[in-house]
């Protein structure tokens, strides 16, 4: 058993080294288009289609083809495929070190041996190996070279060739393909054939790779210069166009908006946890006298406020880059004057508070910043040096001396060439711009290469963002482009105050809760500052056959749907299709001769905000049965109970009569449904189509719906009636409900059937004032509206919200709405929190039950903002 288990470890380990050799690739070359400029030097001609390179003699012969490519490599493995066509005599690959080195190593393998030349100085060779070995020139050939150290191995198809010398472990700087294809004939007389070029480096216990990265993509163009990329808290893009002086954003679905018209030279950029955009405003070009200086955007409305224009009385000469940390100070570069205004460059700290400190004058043209995600390191890239530097952070702001990090790849012969911006992912590897080397060279944590991802044009900086965090989006010249990644990148957000012992004390009170025996299962969602920190169900859904409540269940949000009903007639308002302070008889005239009990007429008219706030007037259920003796089945009150259409509902209301003057007592019940009546006639719409088009789709909300299907209600929660511990009754209204709403009855009161997470989505919406996926859905303003208590509700309802205050860890205001079926969703701006309880029990306890877990929440969650 013993020798069973250490084998079955062995392989594992084995095949983990293995994967992680697979998933560190350097370069892999298709040869699907033309080869790009880092093959910057050849002989005789090639062509790259189809997957195949093709290269053959042109001209008078005085050498066979050969193509060179710019590339650094130490210890690593090559692999490529080869084939000889007609009269083509051997094939081969070569790597140099610089100019004034020159080769290094040869292979060289024809139809009947292989050979390795060794070049221990310029201009001198050796014969380090030559075997006999058969190949099928009509074949492809499969080969391998790997380099460890002063060792060579070659693997031609399935033999093995070894070779060592002290020279083979230098720094290999290029390489290249070649060989004799036949004669100066050209294509006449043969041709060399390649395919599958991949080059990895060896892998060890600092060097374990990234794994597959997908293909570059081109995702806009026709800039003239891009720069700065950044993403919000939900993965939209935001970049610059310097030479325009404009700033766009991209969403997640690939739409391309102007951000800023005039962005003052706008370069690099950066976001705060709380959703302002810093910038660095390197100094217009159109706008004379416009400053080098940090700035602070609103991305709702574009204004900016300066957050740092000088140092110690200086002005600063060209703020080029910037990275914020987890305390709210800034690191940012200045790249130093030009021809017309030279100074010096140098790296600068912005506290918190707006003191400005230089923390390095000693290396020029800083240009990329960039901290590691633990904030230990701060990371300096020059433009003008072969290496990069790392700085010790003792405190936010205090750094101590620094040191080369990592080397970057040159292009040889050329004057040695730094990066331009920088990005890091959650395990701290290091995404370096690379513009004169066409690429993206990506660092380990320790500084050494672990991929290499070449572009079409020169990029100048780089950021992850999309929903995922797992794309990478970079600008190089004229173009934004895109490439999926295995990591997610890391993202600044503000520390959380939950921890799992914070969750454990939730869980425990939520199954507290479910002991008491009044709700099978409950499921929480809590997002905080844009992040979710709690997604969990505890409990059954299902008393029968004991089915787990599961976080993606289907729920009936009864009342809680009001939210719903709430956010799209704020929509309607925002784009001024009505107020909510319009009579409903400006919708439906005859609401005019709506009377009061004793006949008169009431003092003023029933407005779209007393429907929304239960204040019409209007009776409810409870008042009609304990003052007239009404039911619901009552002959007299059809239309107000179980009405066909809109006009039917008013008919039904009008008959009903007012019990109190508009505004001024709340009598909670179903005239909220004149609100859905209002939109349908001011739109042309039904209230099923509106809430579609301008919630559900708008936010993405792929399960919600007003109009369930047989499958949908297949999936749906059950629903219990519990008035006595463990005792549960199945209760049919939501089935009632969904059969009333698919025979298109407008319910603007509690119609809605969703999850937790669309739901969720819903309440972040509000939190994030109207603002979804880096757009403006609705207007703050208008939102607002809903939020304000109204009269006749003592201050404790707005329109379609509850409105609580909790003293809990702090004063916080709570705008939210329960549901008959047991749920809850709130939304807390004090606390930057939305959160969301599902439960399909009808229960007389259900507030209180409430309360009590919301209260163990913000025990764990202070209120941190004045509660306005």
């Amino acid at each position: 058993m013993k020798i069973t288990r250490i084998l079955i470890c062995l392989f594992l380990l084995i095949s983990t080294v293995a994967k992680a050799d697979e998933s560190l690739v350097l370069l892999e070359e298709s040869f699907q288009k033309p080869l790009s400029k880092e093959w910057f030097w050849g002989l005789g001609t090639w062509k790259a289609n189809k997957g195949v390179l093709r290269g053959y003699e042109s001209g008078p012969r005085r050498h066979g083809p050969v193509k060179m490519r710019r590339f650094v490599l130490g210890d690593g493995k090559v692999d490529f495929e080869f084939r000889l066509e007609g009269k083509a005599k051997f094939a081969g690959i070569i790597f140099n070190g610089s100019q004034e080195r020159g080769h290094i190593v040869h292979l060289v393998i024809s139809r009947d041996q292989v050979r390795v030349l060794g070049h221990a100085k310029k201009g001198k060779s050796e014969n380090l190996l030559q075997k006999s070995h058969q190949i099928n020139t009509s074949q492809w050939c499969r080969v391998r070279v790997q380099f460890d150290g002063t060792a060579m191995t070659v693997m031609v198809n399935d033999n093995e060739f070894k070779v060592k010398a002290d020279y083979i472990g230098e720094r290999k700087l290029t390489f290249g393909l070649g060989g004799d294809s036949g004669g100066p004939e050209g294509e006449k007389a043969g041709a060399l054939e390649f395919r599958n070029l991949r080059i990895r480096p060896s892998v060890n216990q600092k060097q374990t790779g990234i794994g597959a990265i997908g293909d570059v993509r081109q995702v806009h163009s026709s800039f003239q210069f891009t720069e700065g990329p950044a993403a919000d808290a939900m993965g939209n893009v935001y970049f610059s166009d310097l030479r325009t002086e404009k700033a766009y954003r991209v969403a997640a679905s690939g739409e391309l908006t102007t951000f800023l018209e005039d962005s003052l030279r706008t370069n690099g950029l950066f976001f705060h946890p709380n959703g302002r955009l810093y910038a660095c405003q390197s100094g217009s070009q159109k706008t004379p006298g416009a400053p080098s200086q940090i700035v602070a955007y609103d991305v709702a409305s574009g204004d900016y406020n300066v957050i740092a224009d000088a140092c110690e009385g200086n002005s600063f000469y060209r703020v080029n880059d910037l990275v914020l940390d987890s305390s709210g100070g800034v690191y940012f570069s200045d790249i130093g004057g030009s021809k017309k205004n030279p100074g010096p460059s140098s790296v600068f700290y912005c506290s918190p508070e707006g003191k400005v400190t230089k923390l390095v004058s000693d290396v020029s043209r800083c240009n990329g910043v960039l901290l590691s995600p633990d904030e230990k390191t701060l990371y300096v890239l020059p433009s003008g040096q072969a290496q990069f530097l790392a700085y010790p952070i003792k405190a936010p702001g205090q750094i101590g001396p620094g040191r080369d990090f990592g080397a970057l790849i040159q292009r040889e012969g050329q004057p040695a060439s730094g990066g331009d911006g920088l990005t890091v992912d959650v395990q701290g590897n290091l995404y370096v711009t690379r513009p004169r080397a066409n690429c993206i060279q990506v660092f380990g944590p320790e500084g050494d290469t672990r991929a290499v991802i070449p572009f079409p044009e020169g990029p100048a900086n780089c950021t992850f963002g999309g929903s995922d965090r797992r794309t990478l989006y970079v600008t190089a010249k004229t173009s934004l482009y895109a490439v999926k990644m295995p990591i997610p990148g890391f993202q600044l957000v503000k520390k959380q105050s939950l921890s799992e012992e914070g969750r454990s004390k939730i869980r425990a009170e939520i199954q507290a809760v479910i002991n008491e025996g009044y709700y099978p299962g409950i499921s929480v969602l809590l997002i905080h500052r844009g992040k979710v920190i709690m997604r969990e169900a505890h409990g059954v859904v299902n008393i029968q056959s004991k089915k787990p409540f599961s976080v993606d269940q289907l729920c009936w949000l009864a009342s809680t749907g009001k939210l719903f009903t709430a956010t799209l007639m704020a929509s309607l308002v925002d784009e001024g299709l009505l107020s909510f302070n319009d009579p409903i008889s400006k919708t439906f005239p005859e609401f005019s001769e709506i009377g009061l009990q004793d006949g008169t007429k009431p003092k003023q008219p029933v407005r779209l905000r007393h429907a929304l706030s239960h204040t019409t007037g209007i009776p409810n259920d409870r008042w009609l049965k304990s003052e007239k003796s009404l039911d619901k089945n009552s002959p007299q009150l059809v239309n107000y109970f179980f009405p066909k259409s809109p006009q039917d509902f008013v008919k039904g209301c009008l008959n009903v009569g007012l019990v109190n003057e508009p505004g001024t007592r709340m009598l909670y019940g179903r005239p909220i449904d004149l609100s859905a009546c209002v939109a349908e006639k001011i739109t042309g719409k039904t209230f099923v189509e509106l809430m579609q088009n301008r919630v559900f789709k708008p936010l993405d909300l792929k399960r919600s719906t007003i109009q369930p299907t047989e499958e949908e209600l297949k999936q749906l929660a059950p629903l219990y009636q519990s008035n006595k511990a463990g005792v549960f009754e199945p209760d049919s209204f939501a089935l009632e409900v969904a059969d009333r709403q698919n025979k298109r009855l407008s319910t603007a009161g509690g119609g809605v059937y969703t999850t937790l997470d669309d739901l969720g989505l819903l309440m972040q919406l509000h939190l994030n004032r109207g603002v979804h996926n880096g757009k403006q859905i609705i207007r703050a303003e208008s939102l607002q509206q809903l939020y304000q208590p109204q009269p006749g509700t003592n201050g404790r309802y707005g329109l379609a919200f509850q409105i609580h205050k909790s003293g809990v860890n702090g004063n916080s205001r709570i705008l939210s709405h329960p549901g008959y079926s047991g749920p809850v969703a709130w939304v807390d701006f004090e606390r930057e929190l939305v959160g969301v309880l599902l439960m399909q029990s009808n229960t007389v306890n259900r507030s209180k039950h409430h309360q009590r877990i919301i209260d163990t929440i913000y025990r764990l969650i202070p209120a941190v903002k004045p509660l306005d």
